[in-house]
């Protein structure tokens, strides 16, 4: 039970850690980071991120079609018709 908190914060510190040497630390003339960036404006990687989104697209497309495409306009609760009263504030007789 006294564990579980500090593996928390040390893995909390473990991420900021990385992503802190990802933008800071160079790795030759660039950092991790730029690295990545660089490779992500080549036209391999503008060639496979079109193809992902072309296959992804039309998932989410339908998705989300099934989920909020249909609008069916139903009543949330049943009406109970109530009789009209007489007028005069009497109830009718029974014959």
């Amino acid at each position: 039970m006294l564990y579980r908190p500090f593996r928390a914060l040390l893995s909390l510190a473990l991420l900021v850690g990385a992503v802190w040497a990802a933008f800071k630390l160079p790795l030759g003339e660039l950092t991790f980071a730029e690295h990545v960036d660089e490779i992500g404006q080549t036209p391999e990687a503008k060639g496979l991120v079109d193809g992902a989104r072309s296959t992804v697209n039309p998932v989410l497309e339908e998705a989300s079609d099934r989920v909020f495409g249909e609008y069916i306009e139903a009543p949330t609760h049943a009406t109970v018709a109530k009789p009209a009263a007489p007028k005069s504030g009497r109830l009718p007789r029974a014959e």
